[in-house]
């Protein structure tokens, strides 16, 4: 594959599940949404497990999760099974992570990963699968960490499984998407929104750390520790909100969504970036999209040693 391709991360604010009428029109408009985007690979949040809530791997949540899954792959012509399984995550209540991608690209066999709740203690969920790209190939993770606890605690956890899914012993390159619910490293490029002028309301006070500042803990166990690089910041671009304009959203304008590249991705990949526009997203959902384009060419071609072919099934619980 030579040409461009196209990734996004998206949450889809509750897509799913046992609604009424109302919802389902706004499943449409998060649809249609996507149809504009039309990306080669998806990384998506808050796919839904239905009602009643299930308890952490309770008895048919898989099964209502993947339904869901299966509903919106099918409403814009995705793939989302490897082997007939979908490559979703089940997160510790119903918002689910999940991977979506166009019919011509395929998945390296064995290359799944799931991090969930349980066994992995994340608040949220996580997973990863290698795409082949007709000779390169690419990890792409989808993430979604705690609203409640962000950064320095259960936020603090959960950067360091996306550490252990995404730079591996294989040396693959990646990337992976997600809302990560806090900001990112640097106090330059994402300033502290919570201003004086900002009026004080009760869901800001999850998100700062021991010291009274906005909580990045998450982001600087990624980018400092870990070696990831933010997608926007690589390219340069202005900074722009993924959040804070939903009527439900009780927070300032922030850049919770983002995209990192694990340290064997090349910053020569990025080929564009962008938030997807206010008026293309409408209010389907509480974030808007951040898109990504990627240059498969500036990607090393796979060889036989160094992806393990064929890959090994214990590839998920590789420490």
């Amino acid at each position: 594959m030579n040409t461009i391709i196209t990734l996004v991360t998206a949450n889809l604010l509750k897509y799913g599940g046992s609604p009424g009428s109302q919802e389902l029109a706004r499943f449409a408009e998060v649809e249609r949404m996507l149809r504009t985007i039309d990306a080669d690979v998806l990384a998506v949040q808050e796919i839904m497990a239905g009602a009643p809530p299930f308890a952490p791997g309770a008895p048919g949540e898989r099964a209502a999760a993947e339904q869901s899954l299966h509903q919106i792959a099918d409403a814009i012509d995705r793939r989302c099974a490897v082997a007939d399984e979908p490559v979703l995550a089940l997160g510790g209540d119903r918002h689910h992570t999940a991977l979506l991608w166009r019919k011509d690209i395929d998945v390296v066999p064995g290359t799944v990963a799931r991090y969930g709740r349980s066994p992995d203690g994340m608040w949220h969920s996580m997973v990863t699968a290698v795409f082949d790209l007709g000779g390169p190939v690419l990890r792409v993770g989808s993430a979604h960490l705690s609203h409640y606890d962000p950064g320095l605690s259960w936020g603090w956890h959960d950067a360091g499984q996306v550490m252990r899914a995404m730079n591996r012993r294989d040396r693959i390159p990646g990337l992976v998407g997600g809302d990560w619910n806090a900001l990112g490293a640097s106090e330059e490029y994402d300033p502290n929104p919570y201003t004086d002028d900002v009026p004080w309301h009760p869901d800001h006070a999850f998100h700062f750390d021991h010291e009274d500042k906005p909580d990045r803990h998450a982001a600087v166990r990624l980018e400092l520790h870990g070696r990831f690089r933010d997608c926007a910041r690589i390219l340069g671009v202005d900074w722009a909100p993924t959040t804070g304009r939903h009527p439900t959203d009780n927070q300032p304008p922030r850049r919770l969504d983002r995209w990192y590249a694990n340290r064997d991705f090349p910053d020569t990949a990025v080929s564009g970036f962008h938030v997807l526009a206010a008026e293309t997203v409408g209010e389907c959902t509480d974030h808007d999209p951040v898109v990504l384009q990627v240059d498969p060419a500036a990607l090393a071609p796979a060889t036989r040693t160094r992806l393990g072919y064929p890959i090994l099934d214990n590839i998920r619980t590789e420490n």
